[in-house]
């Protein structure tokens, strides 16, 4: 039993470790008239994952610009008759499945950004199928995901121009 005990903490310790880079806030506003909408905002949490997102995420915003797509893992975002849209990507999230940067960061540091981003990004989803509501990724996109309603999503630049 002693020497299973490293195989089941090693992955739960891997899932803390990741939990760093990236915060989801879930909000909802109440009004005389009743509740709103859910509100789900995935952010970077922190000055390093800040500063980090912003360059990752102008170089993703000029790849859109420009007609590519880009990769967020199990997500890929691309514009399609001008309109902005998010589908599935990447069913077995690995390094590979991501648009990466041209950053003076270590490959590993962008990897571990990356793969939390994709990770809170499936949770948001999956939170905003069940209620309904507004899905904003800073910097990059907002969607409205209808309850029950699965991808593709058509979503909007947030934060910049196309």
């Amino acid at each position: 039993m002693r020497r299973l005990w490293p195989f089941l903490l090693g992955p739960l310790l891997a899932g803390l470790a990741l939990a760093q880079d990236w915060r989801l806030t879930r909000s909802q506003t109440l009004t005389q008239a009743g509740a709103r909408e859910w509100r789900y905002t995935l952010a970077p949490a922190g000055r390093e994952a800040q500063e980090l997102w912003q360059k990752l995420s102008e170089q993703y915003r000029d790849h859109l610009r420009a007609g590519y797509r880009v990769d967020l893992g199990a997500w890929r975002l691309y514009f399609l008759g001008g309109r902005l849209r998010l589908e599935p990507h990447c069913p077995a999230v690995n390094p590979a499945c991501f648009t990466f940067g041209a950053l003076p960061v270590p490959k590993n540091r962008q990897d571990r950004l990356l793969l939390e981003l994709s990770q809170m990004l499936d949770q948001a989803l999956l939170q905003a199928q069940g209620t309904g509501g507004s899905l904003t990724l800073s910097r990059l996109f907002r969607l409205e995901v209808r309850r029950g309603q699965g991808p593709p999503y058509p979503a909007s630049p947030s934060g910049w121009r196309p």
